[in-house]
């Protein structure tokens, strides 16, 4: 995975792929990436998503590995003040003090999904996707309604059109279209 540190809401997609995934050159005929032996990761031949979070409906429980959507802007700014306290910002004391918040929030999460699906190895669906065209910015994402951004960062995934793993994505997740320029 990688990170790219600097996104403006007015830059393209293509622009930040084109970065980390360069094209090829003409005649050349390998990619920039060391890793990338088959020569797939061009930024011309990429398939981008991202997922649709949260699609649980009000009072239902959420698995204690997915993504729990903040309802409001209190409920952000309390995660936010948790992360600082459990990164240690704000002391040892409140440090522990957020550690056994968190932790009786888990178990009331986990307690929650075993009452109604018996178990913790019940896993729920895949999230579904959106694909997102590559002339599309950052911002056109972020005002999508079906974007939810986990921990403050937005995540996409990407795969070469015709890789096997891009065919095996598709198979398990459901693709509820593609996010294009306004």
């Amino acid at each position: 995975s990688d990170f790219i540190e600097h996104f403006s809401e007015s830059d393209m997609v293509a622009l930040r792929m084109a970065e980390v995934f360069p094209p090829l050159e003409d005649g050349d005929t390998e990619t920039a990436m060391p890793w990338d032996f088959n020569n797939e990761f061009d930024c011309t031949k990429l398939a981008v998503y991202f997922e649709v979070h949260c699609t649980e409906k009000d009072g239902q429980p959420v698995h204690p590995e997915s993504v729990e959507k903040l309802k409001d802007q209190g409920s952000a700014m309390r995660f936010y003040e948790s992360s600082r306290a459990l990164k240690g910002d704000e002391g040892p004391e409140m440090s522990t003090v957020a550690r056994c918040l968190e932790r009786k929030h888990l178990h009331k999460q986990r307690k929650a999904w075993k009452k109604r699906h018996r178990s913790l190895w019940a896993k729920p669906d895949p999230c579904p996707v959106v694909r997102v065209h590559p002339a599309v910015t950052l911002k056109d994402v972020l005002k999508d309604e079906r974007m939810v951004v986990p921990n403050f960062l937005v995540t996409f995934m990407m795969f070469p059109e015709e890789h096997p793993a891009h065919i095996a994505f598709l198979k398990e997740r459901r693709c509820l279209g593609v996010l294009e320029q306004n």
